[in-house]
């Protein structure tokens, strides 16, 4: 799958309520990973036109378990940044 979508980008944190949650990029974009990346009853999804999709865990471990099953590459914030303003603005197509 990976080589139709390109790699998928994940960024963790905490919601206002510290709960765990997690933002996805990739080069093919917010839409298209939205279709790639499926929750379930552990992970919960916020997604929005021209926003980054983010997966808000529901049940402890659900997030570990989104990002073995798909693949996710976790970046460190300062790499996020970087990534992402090197991807630009097709991330939120």
């Amino acid at each position: 799958m990976t080589e139709i979508y390109g790699p998928i980008y994940g960024l963790r944190g905490i919601t206002h309520g510290w709960g765990r949650v997690l933002t996805v990029m990739g080069p093919a974009g917010a839409s298209a990973l939205l279709t790639r990346i499926e929750a379930d009853g552990d992970v919960g999804v916020t997604a929005a036109e021209g926003r980054l999709t983010r997966y808000v865990e529901r049940r402890k471990g659900g997030l570990d378990r989104l990002i073995a099953a798909n693949g996710i590459i976790l970046l460190s914030k300062a790499d996020w940044d970087a990534k992402k303003a090197e991807l630009g603005p097709d991330i939120l197509r």
